[in-house]
């Protein structure tokens, strides 16, 4: 069902224009994104930053939504470098709290359509938190389904005692693996940055997707893993057997809340599982969020991801989660 005219006539009030890159547009998106995640905020700066890291070569653009020369309304756009498809393309529109059930995201969705529709699109991707019952029910009304979700989950780090694990920390030194915080690690392995980036290819593989993941550059791997203000190298702790570089589990700083860290990739290659190794390179990285005085740690998993389970044993609690929908727009021979 359309708009009613109502809604028609006040979507109409809404101009549409390219985002300009600026930092005014940034700040603008940032604001409607942190408005209606007051939980999960960003800031400009680090979104500019995620941007110009990105791998290049893919697609990313962004319309406004102004009304009366203000900011209500932003959509994002473009092809996914992680997970690439040909005619795959990903599509995210906000509205601020205060200008929805307007039309405003009818009109924003229309006209980021209207401009994939002119590259043969076979699938439309875009995702929102189970909670924004709203935005779940919009993209449901335009063909979207469900493919995954991502189970969230915090740990309260006052309710961590690192010496409860402490057997299992013990039994991975007792097999000869030494777990690294990177800070260490830079001085000791020259070749540090070349091995990491092979060893988190080899980690995506088994990260569940809907789709095949692609290896980034090794230029993009560094600029959006240590060259970005978020990078913490006395938290990204390594496992090594020997030489050989075998897991990992690194902690990313939250610049704009500064009581939380996020917990990116944690993983052990297949030869090296359960061996308890997972559990130590968590447990380090945890121990090491508590001494600095951070007061939780967040993180998000695929929900039947074995790393969720870890994470509810380590005393993470389940927060609202992400749901991966997709519209087919036609199938592929």
């Amino acid at each position: 069902m359309g708009p009613t005219n109502g809604t028609a006539r006040k979507a109409r009030m809404l101009k549409i224009r390219p985002f300009d890159w600026s930092d005014a547009d940034y700040a603008a998106l940032i604001d409607i994104n942190n408005t209606n995640f007051p939980d999960d905020l960003d800031l400009p700066g680090l979104l500019k930053h995620r941007d110009q890291a990105r791998d290049q070569s893919y697609m990313l653009d962004r319309v406004v939504g102004e009304v009366d020369g203000g900011v209500v309304g932003t959509a994002s756009f473009g092809e996914s470098m992680w997970t690439p498809v040909p005619g795959k393309f990903w599509l995210y529109v906000q509205v601020h709290p205060d200008h929805q059930r307007r039309g405003y995201g009818n009109a924003l969705y229309d006209h980021v359509t209207a401009i994939l529709d002119r590259k043969d699109p076979t699938i439309f991707d875009s995702w929102t938190r189970e909670d924004k019952t709203g935005a779940v029910a919009f993209l449901s009304k335009r063909g979207f389904e469900k493919v995954m979700r991502g189970e969230n989950s915090r740990l309260t780090l006052a309710e961590f005692d690192p010496s409860t694990f402490s057997d299992v920390v013990e039994r991975v030194r007792k097999l000869g693996i030494r777990i690294l915080p990177l800070s260490e690690l830079m001085d000791e392995d020259p070749q540090w940055r070349e091995k990491l980036w092979e060893l988190d290819w080899v980690l995506s593989l088994d990260v569940p997707d809907v789709d095949e993941p692609k290896k980034r550059s090794f230029e993009v791997y560094c600029r959006q893993a240590f060259e970005t203000p978020t990078f913490f190298p006395e938290g990204f702790f390594v496992a090594l057997d020997g030489d050989q570089y075998v897991g990992m589990s690194m902690l990313e700083l939250n610049l704009a809340d500064a009581t939380k860290f996020h917990t990116d990739l944690t993983g052990v290659i297949r030869s090296h599982r359960r061996r308890g190794i997972a559990t130590a390179l968590k447990v380090n990285a945890l121990s090491t969020a508590k001494r600095v005085g951070r007061q939780f740690v967040e993180t998000d998993n695929e929900e039947n991801n074995p790393m969720y389970v870890l994470n509810v044993k380590l005393g993470f609690k389940a927060t609202p989660g992400w749901v991966h929908m997709r519209r087919k727009i036609k199938e592929v021979a």
